[in-house]
């Protein structure tokens, strides 16, 4: 089959579907398939080599789009873009005659009239601003009208997608590792600094953890301006540092030499970062998100709720090896488990060739 990926792409972001896009594409490649990745902006010259062809399409012009289908000619296309323009995108290739399936990668993927929340107060122009985001997700929600399958990364999300056929395929992750070193027992936390990440709570928790013998180490781009202070060590504890963003193979090497995982987010996808934790056996206390409840499950961690609970949370596992090692083989055993790429990028195959059926029958 040849599949067309309409996403941003790793020379744009390293963020979770950025990471997820790049290994689909490889795993599809490494199966036989012909892949090109369609992406919008591309930067010139490329950081580096990729095994799959790109090709640069400016996703908010239906045109560009169409001359992008018509150039590639794919059996199918795999778009995860949010709910970003999924109306004007899927419509497009349904009038090219290329069916669709959509990937959910976030709760506002399966939220009619979603927003992003923010901790920025109540003014007249963030209420403009949250009314205009419920109206966009509205009216791209009409466009599941043109999607021909859909796939969601969190189980509890899959069947909140307005399409007849949907299913859950985890996300996947590359254990490779590159070595990372710190002198002394840390507790780690990636993800970008921005609002519904939370990383003000995990410099507070270091604040109190001030009197262990942890550091507290943060890993992550700055999306949001309101956490400079973070970036410039403004008013934080001796024993936190930040230590800016990582590629993927130094974050699991940053995570397989910490303790355990913080994760402070907000309800979302599911977390590259928790299946990056498991796969170097770590634990993880997630302050707020448990996805599909797998964490209290399956013991691979905690999830606290409030910041009392977390900081005692990490007390007790500090106190306990024994605990937080058995934890760390729980996680690791449920990760290869679960989060294969081949063999997730196969059942992804197998609905690709499920609408190309169905669509060469009508």
């Amino acid at each position: 089959m040849k599949i067309l990926i309409l996403a941003n792409h790793l020379e744009h972001s390293l963020g979770g579907i950025e990471i997820q896009c790049d290994l689909i594409a490889r795993e599809l490649l490494a199966a036989g398939h012909s892949v090109v990745y369609g992406t919008p902006a591309l930067i010139e010259p490329l950081s580096k080599n990729y095994p799959y062809s790109i090709e640069s399409c400016d996703l908010a012009t239906p045109e560009s789009l169409m001359a992008l289908i018509h150039k590639v000619k794919p059996d199918v296309i795999y778009l995860r873009n949010n709910k970003n323009r999924l109306r004007a995108m899927a419509r497009t290739a349904h009038q090219c005659g290329v069916p669709v399936v959509f990937a959910a990668s976030s709760l506002q993927d399966v939220q009619p009239w979603a927003y992003h929340a923010s901790q920025q107060p109540w003014t007249p122009r963030r209420i403009a601003s949250v009314l205009w985001q419920r109206l966009k997700s509205r009216w791209n929600w009409s466009g599941f009208r043109y999607v021909s399958a859909a796939v969601s990364l969190n189980p509890d999300y899959t069947e909140r997608l307005p399409v007849a056929l949907r299913l859950h395929i985890p996300d996947s992750m590359d254990a490779a590792v590159e070595p990372f070193s710190w002198p002394r027992p840390y507790v780690a936390w990636v993800a970008q600094l921005k609002d519904y990440k939370h990383p003000e709570e995990f410099v507070e928790l270091a604040r109190r953890c001030a009197d262990t013998e942890l550091d507290f180490l943060m890993v992550g781009g700055l999306a949001h301006q309101r956490f400079s202070w973070i970036t410039r060590h403004q008013g934080t504890p001796e024993n936190f540092h930040y230590l800016g963003p990582m590629t993927l193979r130094q974050v699991n090497g940053f995570l397989a030499a910490s303790r355990m995982l913080v994760h402070t987010c907000e309800p979302e996808g599911f977390g590259n970062n928790f299946i990056q934790a498991w796969l170097q056996r770590r634990a993880t206390l997630s302050l707020r998100f448990d996805p599909a409840g797998i964490i209290e499950r399956h013991e691979l961690g905690y999830v606290p709720g409030d910041m009392d609970a977390l900081e005692a949370s990490v007390r007790q596992l500090l106190a306990d090896s024994q605990l937080l090692d058995a934890m760390g083989e729980r996680a690791y055993q449920h990760a290869v488990t679960h989060y294969s790429p081949a063999t997730n990028a196969a059942r992804l195959v197998e609905v690709f060739r499920g609408v190309v059926s169905q669509g060469a029958a009508l």
